[in-house]
């Protein structure tokens, strides 16, 4: 067996180039997949080095495969150390040693930026000075969290946490379930004086002490609940407990996201936390709990107490959900990540921390063996006489222990191989720590493979006061004439920014989509057919092949009539789809260079952002010509003046179509399905102008 190291990419190429020829025997290979694309050759010499011993040669196959080196694609120069370490044994107790080491790892974070480390950017090919959006701090467990986020803010490195196991160990989600669960169940004290310290409320704990020795109850449903307490404390909790009553009170008068998002608007919890860190952290953290609430009740009605298990047991598990993804992609900021949610991913620079955390040696219930299918059950302690044994304890316990230990040296690899330019590997760990990871990585080597960095002093990362830069002047002018002021900026805002075409044609299709056009129930129905009918008629359209026969029509008639709520409409709509196809506009969309159908838009004209969808857009040689299609009953003879008052909406879509293609629209057809008729509202350009014309009124009365 020849073994040889390739680019896969390269392997295809040579296939193709080379066919083998009848009567040639196939030779032979073991390929392997070693070519990195991601990591410089400096990364990958570490990596290399020390997994070749932390994996080993495969000495139990079905333990761990043997390591397979990778060879790197990149060699660029960049500032920096390239691969490095941090730490070593420690005799410090394990909670000041984790602050320790956040303390480090934020200092570190500085520096990445104090002394220039250089990253490659793949968008301009040339190196650049690295950003704190280029960090990304991968860790094991959450252990480490909690000492992390306050190093980071002490030393004013902006941070995000991604990756829903992560999310859940945030202070501001946990203060967010404690107040869930203290409008839930009235009778949890510790939730209740948890929601209370929380920043929802602000009691301190002199303030809840004072209320509790004198007398006072916890539970908000009390009746003898205090109002006139003695001093300002002691107002200010009962009117905690009573706005804890009142949510509980209305905690099931709509959804639990509604509930969150009420809660959350109405104790300010974004607007402090803005106010006390200055990032996005309590609003990112908000809306993850938010959104989670909607994730939940998706598919069907659950009760506030179901919520809060589901959480509470989604934070023991492995899950990616991830809080910033999205809104906060221009955030100059570390992220934050599990291993396992940065599988996949890739970063300029990685800081490998919180690895001197030993492993957990508590033995499992339940074991199996799925290579002898032994089955193992142990329940009670070993070091006591209580203690139930079924099977071969001991034997599956062991391969159990290699499994895991296999597993988290995989998870090692996947850490280190994250790094696109630099490696920060941190070694901290007790003296007495067991099988820790960096204890493994010293073992192997890093300290000598890696570039060491001296401990720098914890960066004291004081920040100006909120709104500390802000310019506050005193409005000299009398009050009617700042009430007038205020009056005429709000009644501005109150213009709408965005409408759509529909809107502005002042007609949908028909007397029936004329009642039912202001129904907010069904927001997602705006712009489009107004009846549930005429929705059906046009979501088949979407898809329905140009030559359907009549089972596909029949079968998507039924399908979208269901899907609107409306399955006794099936043959009207299998009808109007029959005439829709039969049509002298369905027999040019299966002639034409290029059919488009259900085309979305957006343009600005007279400072008004107008949005909506052409049904269908035809293009041929010399233009374009624009289809839409109207199902309402409409006797012929009443087409001409509908056509009238959708003059403006078709303006609008000749203005649309022709900014966003540079085309000219050539022809403007609309179709009225049930009568069978087609017919113009006019010219193109005549459109155009009209559609002009009433925007610039709209703007002038929106001025005066």
């Amino acid at each position: 067996m020849t073994r040889i190291w390739i680019d896969v990419e390269d392997l295809f190429e040579y296939a193709a180039a080379n066919p083998r020829p009848s009567g040639i025997q196939r030779l032979a290979y073991e390929i392997y997949l070693a070519l990195n694309r991601r990591s410089r050759s400096q990364v990958l010499v570490f990596v290399n080095g020390v997994f070749e011993t932390i994996v080993g040669q495969g000495a139990q196959p079905s333990v761990q495969p043997p390591y397979r080196p990778v060879h790197p694609e990149r060699d660029e120069l960049c500032q920096g150390p390239g691969v490095a370490s941090i730490g070593g044994a420690s005799d410090r107790p394990a909670r000041e040693l984790r602050r320790h080491e956040a303390q480090q790892i934020a200092a570190c974070c500085r520096a990445v930026l104090d002394q220039t480390w250089e990253v490659w950017d793949r968008e301009t090919q040339v190196t650049r000075p690295a950003l704190f959006r280029d960090i990304a701090i991968l860790v094991p467990t959450r252990t480490i969290l909690q000492p992390l986020e306050s190093g980071l803010a002490a030393a004013g490195v902006p941070y995000r946490v991604d990756g829903g196991s992560l999310v859940y160990a945030t202070q501001e989600v946990r203060d967010l379930l404690n107040c869930l669960t203290a409008i839930d169940d009235p009778s949890d004290d510790v939730a209740v004086v948890a929601a209370l310290r929380s920043p929802a409320f602000a009691c301190s704990d002199v303030e809840l002490a004072e209320w509790r020795l004198g007398g006072g109850s916890f539970n908000y449903l009390s009746p003898a609940l205090n109002l006139g307490g003695e001093s300002h404390g002691k107002e200010r909790l009962a009117g905690a407990l009573l706005a804890l009553r009142a949510f509980h009170g209305t905690r099931h008068d709509g959804s639990i996201s509604k509930l969150v998002d009420r809660f959350v608007a109405e104790c300010r919890l974004v607007e402090a936390g803005l106010y006390d860190s200055a990032n996005r952290n309590a609003f990112r953290r908000a809306r993850f709990v938010i959104e989670q609430a909607r994730a939940f009740e998706a598919e069907q009605p659950e009760s506030l107490r179901s919520f809060i298990e589901w959480l509470e047991r989604r934070a023991g598990d492995t899950i990616l959900d991830h809080e910033g993804t999205g809104l906060d992609d221009d955030e100059d900021a570390v992220r934050i990540l599990t291993i396992h949610a940065a599988k996949g991913l890739e970063f300029p620079i990685v800081f490998m921390a919180g690895l001197g955390i030993s492993p957990n040696n508590r033995p499992a219930v339940l074991g199996l063996d799925r290579v002898s299918n032994e089955i193992a059950v142990s329940i009670g302690s070993r070091t006591r006489d209580a203690n139930f044994c079924l099977g071969p304890v001991d034997e599956v316990r062991a391969h159990e222990t290699e499994h895991e230990r296999a597993e988290r040296d995989r998870l090692l690899y996947v850490a280190a191989t994250r790094a696109r330019d630099h490696l920060v590997v941190s070694l901290y760990h007790q003296t007495r720590a067991r099988d820790s990871a960096a204890q493994r990585l010293i073992q192997a080597g890093a300290l000598g493979a890696t570039a060491r960095l001296a401990e720098l002093a914890p960066v004291d990362g004081q920040r100006a006061a909120p709104f500390a830069g802000l310019d506050v002047v005193p409005c000299a002018a009398a009050d009617e004439s700042f009430d007038a002021q205020r009056a005429s900026l709000v009644q501005q805002t109150k213009q709408p920014l965005v409408t759509s075409a529909t809107a502005l044609g002042r007609l949908q299709d028909g007397a029936e989509a004329e009642k039912e056009r202001d129904d907010d129930s069904e927001p997602w129905a705006r712009g489009r057919a107004g009846t549930h009918r005429g929705r059906a008629v046009h979501a088949a359209l979407q898809v329905l092949p140009w030559d359907a026969d009549d089972a596909s029509i029949e079968a998507l008639a039924q399908a979208q009539s269901v899907a609107e709520a409306v399955p006794g409409e099936a043959t009207r709509v299998a009808e109007l789809l029959r005439r829709a196809l039969a049509t002298d506009a369905a027999a040019r969309a299966r002639a034409a260079r290029r059919a488009q159908r259900e085309v979305p838009f957006a343009v600005i004209e007279q400072g008004a952002t107008i949005e909506g969808f052409v049904d269908l857009v035809l293009e041929s040689d010399d233009g374009l010509e624009i289809v839409d299609w109207k199902t309402d009953a409409v006797l012929p003879s009443a087409v001409r003046q509908r056509l009238e008052d959708y003059r403006i909406q078709a303006g609008l879509y000749v203005l649309a179509i022709e900014a966003a293609t540079a085309r000219p629209v050539r022809r403007v057809t609309y179709v009225f399905v049930d009568p069978g008729v087609e017919a113009s509202p006019g010219e193109p350009s005549d459109l155009a102008v009209a559609a002009r014309e009433r925007l610039a009124e709209l703007a002038a009365a929106s001025g005066a």
